[in-house]
């Protein structure tokens, strides 16, 4: 008899294949193209051992969002273990973690948005903001002028997943590294002014 640890262990093995299968799947062919058979096939199962772990694509599909987004949050905060504060220019440790986790499973983001049209960057999005509301808060400086907060955490986060999207764009040409160092030039610059080039 199989001991419920090598049975868990086989159980992850197969839905990992099924996952991987699908995902490469919906990147040669598109989301629509693919078939529960052709996951199967490619991930070298049968259609029965599909259904004992997926009820449907849209299903393994939901599972491998929640898988990419799982860690998000912990990620972010990964870095600061056991810290009260740290100063605004000192993100860089958890920006850099974000794009790593991204980079890490770029396939599985690519697919995800090529199937969810949009789907996944408001995941990510709504992950993020859930994190920044939950465990950390925004300080502004003393002579900064009175913000709404929910609109600077929007402003924030949307440029963050503006960024990530980007990144995706091109077919994440830049390493984690420099993204991190990017976004965080972003986050952290003021504009001096704005010259008109028509004129």
């Amino acid at each position: 008899m199989e001991r419920e640890e090598d049975l868990n262990r086989r159980v992850r093995r197969t839905r990992q294949a099924l996952k991987t299968a699908f995902v490469d799947l919906i990147l040669e062919k598109g989301y629509e193209a693919v078939t529960i058979m052709d996951i199967a096939e490619r991930a070298d199962y049968n259609r029965g051992t599909f259904y004992k772990h997926f009820v449907s694509k849209e299903d393994l599909l939901r599972d491998i969002h929640d898988d990419f987004l799982r860690n998000v949050s912990e990620v972010l905060l990964l870095p600061y273990e056991g810290m009260e504060k740290i100063e605004a220019t000192g993100i860089y440790p958890s920006t850099l973690q974000l794009f790593q986790h991204i980079e890490q499973h770029k396939r599985d983001y690519l697919a995800l948005s090529s199937a969810q049209r949009g789907k996944t960057s408001v995941g990510l999005y709504d992950t993020l903001r859930r994190s920044m509301r939950e465990d950390m808060h925004i300080e502004m400086e003393d002579n900064s002028p009175p913000l709404d907060y929910e609109i600077l955490l929007s402003y924030q986060l949307s440029a963050t997943v503006g960024v990530i999207d980007y990144w995706a764009e091109t077919g994440f040409k830049y390493s984690a590294e420099y993204m991190a160092g990017q976004l965080t030039a972003l986050v952290n610059s003021r504009m001096d002014h704005i010259v008109f080039k028509r004129n």
